[in-house]
């Protein structure tokens, strides 16, 4: 036997061993349960975070900030953070940025927090000296920026994620009635995502089912033309050309085809089955993992249906 051919078998082996530790490395964490029990009578879970690494996910709760840590193999839950011992009434959109921190949007509470992997709180940042009153609902990050949404004041907050300490949290865009309208009551600018370029970000209004677009570089901002709206909006996730709506009252998500430019789109047939009042989802293997938040049944006569859960979805 040759050299040559001694080196290309070698190679070959080499890439056989590589390819299937890569597919051990996938078959290790198997989204495994169709339904997820959130703890506590009253936890009513909103924001989703899921790490492809650990093979887990968090949510947190509106009613008392704190935060769930929940393996999608064994269907373990664990509390990752108290709310009340780190200052932080609620809990709404989350993610997790490269360096494995947990950023969480305080929703009324009008207040940023930043977790370390441990679930320490690292930073918070209380935003009372931009508007007295806010409800920081959801946000989104790349390698640089972390920006979140404002339900009821027309702005868009921004800090760094790149630093080991993140600095103030800046007012990075303020809008008109004429860019993007608000309703005087209900839920506004509520879900966020960024485009796969990293030049847009998409943002949701819950209150009238329309989505914009926003430039990032020159802050230009575009209504999303639509072939119908996306009432009640929640949460966004969007895989490539596909932007997943989570509709909250309409117990469903649905498929929203936009075009290269992301300035117009399609939204196609609803799907999920069993699905109450979903609020975010986070995107598992083939699967959507979709919050059940049941926030329609925080006030009034009919309780929620316990326990609280997330729930797996096929992506069609």
């Amino acid at each position: 036997m040759n050299r040559q051919t001694i080196f290309t078998r070698t190679i070959f082996t080499i890439l056989i061993v590589a390819s299937c530790i890569a597919c051990e490395k996938d078959d290790n964490i198997q989204v495994s349960q169709s339904s997820y029990t959130i703890p506590g009578n009253t936890f009513f879970p909103e924001g989703i975070a899921y790490d492809d690494n650990k093979g887990v996910f968090y949510t947190g709760s509106v009613s008392n900030g704190d935060i769930v840590q929940v393996n999608v193999q064994t269907g373990a839950s664990v509390q990752f953070a108290a709310g009340a011992a780190q200052g932080r009434a609620a809990a709404t959109g989350m993610k997790l940025d490269a360096k494995g921190r947990l950023w969480v949007c305080g929703g009324s509470d009008n207040k940023i927090h930043v977790l370390n992997p441990d679930g320490s709180l690292l930073k918070s940042w209380n935003l009372s000296s931009f508007s007295a009153t806010g409800f920081i609902n959801d946000c989104v990050l790349d390698n640089n920026y972390v920006y979140f949404t404002d339900s009821q004041n027309k702005q868009i907050y921004r800090t760094s994620v790149s630093v080991a300490s993140p600095g103030d949290v800046e007012r990075w865009l303020t809008f008109t009635d004429q860019q993007i309208p608000y309703a005087a009551t209900g839920t506004n600018a509520n879900g966020i995502v960024m485009t796969p370029s990293g030049n847009y970000l998409i943002i949701v209004v819950s209150s009238s089912g329309k989505l914009y677009r926003i430039d990032i570089s020159s802050k230009n901002i575009v209504e999303i033309t639509l072939n119908t709206t996306v009432l009640a909006g929640d949460g966004l996730l969007l895989d490539k050309n596909i932007l997943y709506v989570s509709r909250n009252s309409t117990n469903q998500i649905f498929p929203v085809t936009l075009n290269p430019e992301f300035s117009q789109g399609t939204v196609g047939t609803g799907f999920g089955d069993n699905l109450l009042f979903n609020t975010t989802m986070a995107k598992a293997g083939n699967y959507l993992l979709v919050v059940n938040g049941q926030l329609n049944r925080r006030t009034g006569t009919t309780p929620p249906t316990l326990p609280f859960t997330v729930s797996r979805v096929s992506i069609p």
